[in-house]
């Protein structure tokens, strides 16, 4: 006769820390790094260097074999991956912040964790070109071989090819949005700066370019649905009313509309109050940037113009900005000074086969 045995229960954390002989002073401390590690759920680049940061912290105070038992008990994670996610911890953070925005996969992070800065930085550059990086690509750029011909990403099939496309163009399209976005916040600041404001040289220079940075905000950003009223053309589905980035589209609405311009004596207060606040809110780096209650009347009525807002447009050329002839001047200052920026430096990506 076969006896069954019964599963052990899960380990609780008070027999981990019996059993490893931890310091009970230490047991809440880490309690709460394997409580973060579990909460960041999946791995992201940036959980990556998130999860290694914690790890780092841990193995500051428990030694080799002992973290290696703890962090299998309590994270679920292996000793060996652990040891990656700290290398990437400790050795890849002058690259974080790009590698963040070229979205490395963890496999790719762990790959080069212990590579020299030349070698990573041509992993990185290969991101950049492609849209993304793979393990393969990474191995074979540490051991020095031949890198294999990359495809044209507009010649991959597939999910593959689709998820590559979806990359390329949400990183190059948001460094085109985001430069000239820098580059309406530019102008206006210097508009401000000087000692009268000239409403129709500001709405020469900038309705054309605030016109094109809302269609890309609507493309990067917004779904695409169906009309009810006009049922062969493609239409968006709307950011939340209330919502901040309404307010974004709302700004650059009102920028691009020669009739929605406020009146010039409430020009100035809400180029101050509303325009340039919502839109460095836009651009900055601060996940945690808050705005405050617009003090004017919203830029765009959700019930004014539907259907037209409802339209996708299509968007312009970057190459069609212009300031016209000549430099850009609201007062005395010169360019330098005023913090003018020419909008047609602002160009698209060429894509490279």
């Amino acid at each position: 006769m076969t006896t069954k045995t019964k599963p052990k229960a899960p380990t609780t954390p008070s027999l981990t820390y019996e059993k490893l002989k931890i310091d009970p002073a230490l047991q809440g401390l880490l309690e709460n790094k394997a409580e973060r590690i579990f909460e960041l759920g999946r791995r992201s680049t940036e959980q990556t260097f998130l999860i290694g940061d914690i790890l780092n912290e841990v193995a500051d105070v428990l030694e080799g074999p002992t973290f290696a038992k703890w962090v299998h008990s309590r994270c679920g994670i292996a000793a060996r991956t652990a040891t990656g996610f700290i290398a990437v911890s400790r050795n890849l953070e002058a690259f974080r912040d790009e590698m963040i925005d070229l979205n490395v996969s963890s496999t790719v992070l762990f790959t080069i964790a212990h590579a020299e800065p030349d070698k990573i930085r041509q992993v990185l550059k290969l991101a950049e070109e492609h849209g993304q990086v793979r393990v393969s690509d990474a191995r074979a750029i540490l051991s020095d071989g031949q890198e294999k011909p990359r495809v044209n990403p507009y010649d991959i099939g597939g999910v593959s090819g689709l998820q590559a496309l979806i990359a390329l163009k949400s990183r190059e399209g948001q460094k085109i949005f985001l430069a000239r976005l820098q580059a309406i916040i530019g102008v206006m600041d210097a508009a401000l700066k000087a000692k009268r404001l000239y409403k129709e040289k500001l709405q020469e220079v900038l309705m054309l370019s605030a016109g094109t940075a809302r269609s890309e905000l609507r493309n990067l950003a917004q779904f695409v649905g169906s009309s009810e009223a006009r049922s062969e053309h493609q239409s968006l589905v709307m950011f939340p009313n209330g919502s901040q980035w309404a307010r974004v589209e709302a700004v650059l609405t009102r920028l691009s509309d020669k009739e929605r311009w406020p009146k010039m004596v409430d020009l100035r207060k809400w180029l101050e109050g509303e325009a340039v606040p919502v839109l460095s809110w836009a651009i900055s780096k601060d996940r945690k940037a808050k705005l405050t209650s617009p003090d004017v009347r919203d830029a765009v009525d959700r019930d004014d113009d539907v259907e037209g807002r409802q339209m996708l447009e299509a968007v312009p050329s970057i190459d069609t900005i212009e300031m016209g002839e000549g430099e850009v001047e609201f007062d005395d200052q010169d360019e330098d000074e005023a913090g003018v920026e020419n909008l047609d430096e602002v160009t698209s990506p060429v894509m490279s086969a």
